[in-house]
């Protein structure tokens, strides 16, 4: 079911008087990216908003950084007034968000929260992400002067081809219109820009003095090279993290393997 608050559209699934659950999506998606695995957690009343300024929710004001919409995120979720206090799942950009969530108002949110790919560390000069991260860059800073460069299907399906890890062919095409779908939601390509920018200068292991009364799950794909492996064990290790590692797949692991996701955050949440 669709509702909105103060300008934030977020959807509602299942039965309220269960757990509440709130999800956070990634960088250029929506509520729509979490959809292979909302049908299965049903032991959760799954509550996914349209971060402002993506999907059909409104831009963020100023300041265009992480900390700020984790901060007007946080505003949403007080204003739901939940009977208690929700788990927290997210994926990418959505981690980052997330973990400054948590560092934000610890109060709001259960104990025990979930991260699905998230953005480990902040990008350096000789980071193997370095050229996608500068790639993202001046595409969403050329799309402030030429619109169609941002909205480009063809620049969509080149970063969308290089993540995809599955053979299932229909899956691919599905994964695809769904990204298509995305570049209609662009709200500022000024405001993709800055937080692109301040999304790169930062990860989650740099809230970690701020998780410790967590208990956290990450959950990755071994052939993630927007998020590399070797990055989120170093990141699972510093906030003593459970890892789980799906075989196979790659920083779209959400569409690739809702299941697995699923299981994972199900017994994590609920042991």
């Amino acid at each position: 079911m669709q509702h909105e608050k103060n300008g934030i559209f977020y959807w509602t699934y299942g039965d309220e008087k269960k757990p509440p659950l709130v999800m956070i999506h990634g960088f250029t998606g929506s509520h729509e990216g979490f959809q292979y695995i909302v049908p299965l957690l049903k032991n959760f009343y799954v509550i996914i908003p349209d971060l402002p300024g993506f999907g059909i929710s409104k831009p963020l004001d100023k300041p265009w950084t992480i900390d700020h919409l984790a901060k007007v995120s946080n505003e949403f979720v007080a204003g739901l007034a939940l009977p208690v206090a929700p788990f927290l799942v997210s994926h990418s950009m959505g981690g980052l968000v997330a973990a400054s969530m948590l560092a934000q108002n610890p109060e709001l949110f259960d104990a025990k929260t979930v991260f699905i790919s998230p953005v480990p560390n902040k990008i350096t000069w000789r980071d193997g992400r370095k050229a996608g991260a500068l790639a993202g860059r001046l595409q969403y800073a050329a799309g402030h002067h030429v619109p169609l460069i941002a909205s480009s299907k063809l620049i969509s399906l080149l970063a969308t081809q290089a993540l995809i890890r599955t053979h299932d062919t229909g899956l691919r095409r599905r994964i695809r219109q769904h990204h298509f779908k995305n570049l209609k939601y662009i709200s500022s390509s000024k405001f993709y820009e800055k937080l692109h920018i301040d999304i790169t200068k930062r990860g989650v292991i740099d809230y970690a003095s701020h998780l410790d009364d967590f208990t956290i799950c990450i959950i990755t794909g071994s052939h993630d090279n927007v998020t590399p492996l070797r990055y989120e064990k170093t990141l699972a290790r510093t906030v003593q993290a459970t890892l789980h590692i799906i075989k196979g797949t790659g920083h779209l692991a959400h569409y690739e393997h809702p299941d697995h996701i699923a299981k994972h955050l199900i017994s994590h949440l609920t042991k």
